[in-house]
């Protein structure tokens, strides 16, 4: 199948001429019988690219499944046609990209399949920031909008983020429309024609200036507060766009990681350019300790992630999770800027954040991972007249305000660099900071553990290993009791003596709320406050565990030695 899927391909009279040189190679290895090669083609005409979590995501090279102009082409002509019919009336479609390999060429390309179906396109000038690209498809009220990023994949990727008409990651029913109408379309489009590009125009100027003032106006101006001595790298990324500037227009001091803040979609310092993963700051860290900084502050490529680095103890550097960067931000929001509102958060979030906000005195509404989905929850509480205070998911995604609907690590950063200085002066680190906030409010200790299974069939075993857990009828994990479970697979949560009712995300608010949607999770929560969740993912052969102890942090090596005995790791 692979054989014959690979030919029609070749065959197709509108594929580019390095995408067909680079199948062909790959064919007469094929052919000739090469074991690797077989692997790479059948890998590559599997399946078509399915929308995750995060839009498209892909490696760069001819094929259905992987990351080209044609992909491209084919997925930009089916969010046009979907936005036609769903966002009538608006003419405006925005396209922006990131600083990786043939992001702009791609971008250019969706730009003009755009112009092409009758949008005013808007196109970046230049690598921009994904949050600031929302923010102007709010502000240019954009039918929809693609943004070219793989956030922060190795080099080899790419990807492609859709937009809807409320400058939000497309959710149902965009996301099926989407995939349908790409059903539909041929597997190798033909190009627009250059004279498209009379519709492109750049994105004004005045809606950068917007942008920035919008981070200015959510500085807090503590006191006491003393300036802090910080280093940025946007690890080659795009946050560099932005984040100098708002740090000199709030008169707060700022090193730059030099090597990292050369735009370079090779990534030559950090292969794995993620906020998330301490390997990635070696480069930054060398800056930090010549310069004598006090913190480093990081932007994924794309720079909808915040990352910190500080010293614990003023000794050694460590990473904070972003579990309690989420939650020491908004005890600091609501202190100095007294947020009042709904705090947004998924269900594999620590704890932590909910029991900040419920101690201001703030509602809690819970939803699944992903960005896209707390800005649904944005948009129900904008229909119902209730005010957004804040967001967060532990994998480092932020968003302090309600004038856009994506994680915004651009302003986060100069929110957390203006609260870094303010326990500076109260003669605390970060890491301090944290531990002064959970000795009002108790204890959280939190762990992500990432599982792959690379051998063959590894994401249906992963698929065997949820259908026993959820069948297991487990009654403790760590040695801790459990004493209720929700399986998010059937909207089900599981209490004491066979008690069963559904998923609501604003349990405290019963007379709101709404069944969570369906996901593919399971999470056990323990008599200690502690918990355990599975979410593996629904296309690669990988699965996260997400940890949480209320007492210490033996229990989390407990809980995570009976994880992976669970998941037969």
């Amino acid at each position: 199948m692979s054989f014959d899927a690979a030919r029609q391909y070749l065959a197709s009279p509108h594929l580019e001429p390095e995408l067909r040189v680079d199948l062909e190679a790959l064919l007469r290895l094929a052919e000739g019988g090469d074991a690797q090669a077989l692997e790479e083609l059948a890998d590559r005409f599997a399946e078509p690219l399915a929308f995750g979590t995060g839009g498209l995501r892909g490696i760069m090279a001819a094929g259905l499944r992987r990351m080209n102009k044609p992909n491209i082409r084919r997925t930009t002509l089916a969010l046009a046609t979907v936005a036609l019919r769903r966002a009538p009336g608006r003419s405006v479609a925005l396209v922006g990209f990131d600083t990786r390999i043939h992001s702009a060429a791609f971008a250019r390309e969706a730009a003009r399949v755009l112009a092409s179906a009758g949008y005013t396109v808007f196109l970046g000038n230049r690598p921009l920031p994904t949050p600031f690209l929302c923010f102007a498809m709010r502000r240019l009220r954009a039918a929809c909008g693609v943004i070219i990023t793989a956030s922060h994949n190795p080099k080899a990727y790419n990807g492609y983020k859709a937009y809807d008409d409320r400058g939000a990651q497309v959710v149902a029913p965009w996301d099926g429309d989407i995939e349908d109408a790409m059903n539909a379309e041929d597997l190798v489009p033909a190009s627009p024609t250059a004279d498209m590009d009379a519709f492109i125009f750049p994105i004004p100027a005045e809606i950068e200036e917007a942008y920035l003032r919008l981070g200015l106006a959510l500085l807090a101006h503590p006191t006491p507060f003393e300036k802090p001595k910080l280093l940025f790298t946007p690890f080659h990324g795009t946050g560099s766009a932005f984040v100098p500037e708002l740090f000199r227009r709030a008169d707060l001091p700022l090193e730059i990681c030099e090597a990292q803040s050369i735009p370079d979609g090779t990534f030559p310092t950090a292969p794995r350019p993620n906020p998330e993963e301490i390997a990635a700051y070696a480069t930054p860290l060398e800056d930090a300790r010549r310069l004598d900084c006090d913190a480093i502050l990081a932007n994924d490529p794309d720079a909808d992630r915040i990352g910190v680095v500080a010293k614990r103890r003023g000794t050694e550097w460590e990473l904070m999770s972003g579990n309690d960067l989420a939650a020491l931000t908004l005890d600091y929001l609501c202190r100095f800027r007294q947020v009042k509102g709904v705090c947004v958060s998924t269900v594999v979030t620590s704890d932590f954040l909910a029991e900040v906000a419920r101690q201001h005195g703030l509602s809690v509404m819970w939803t699944l991972t992903g960005f896209k989905n707390i800005a649904t929850c944005m948009d129900r509480l904008e229909e119902v007249g209730e005010a957004y205070a804040f967001g967060a998911e532990e994998s480092f995604g932020m968003l302090l305000s309600p004038e856009l609907r994506d994680k915004d690590g651009v302003i986060a950063a100069l929110v957390v660099g203006e609260m870094i200085g303010h326990y500076q002066a109260l003669s605390l680190g970060p890491f301090e900071a944290v531990d002064a906030l959970q000795a009002r409010i108790g204890t959280f200790h939190n762990r992500l553990v990432n599982l792959e299974d690379p051998r063959p069939g590894g994401a249906a075993r992963f698929a065997e290993a949820m259908t026993r857990i959820r069948a297991a009828g487990l009654a403790s994990l760590g040695g801790d009791r459990v004493v209720s479970w929700e399986d998010f697979q059937t909207g089900a949560w599981h209490g004491p003596e066979g008690h069963v009712e559904p998923i609501l995300d604003r349990p405290d608010r019963r007379n709101v709320a709404q069944p969570i949607p369906r996901s593919n999770v399971l999470k056990f929560r323990l008599e200690s406050g502690a918990f355990a969740a599975f979410r593996p993912s629904g296309t690669e052969p990988k699965l996260k565990v997400y940890l949480q102890s209320r007492t210490d942090a033996a229990l989390l090596d407990r809980l995570e030695a009976q994880a992976r005995e669970l998941l037969g790791l």
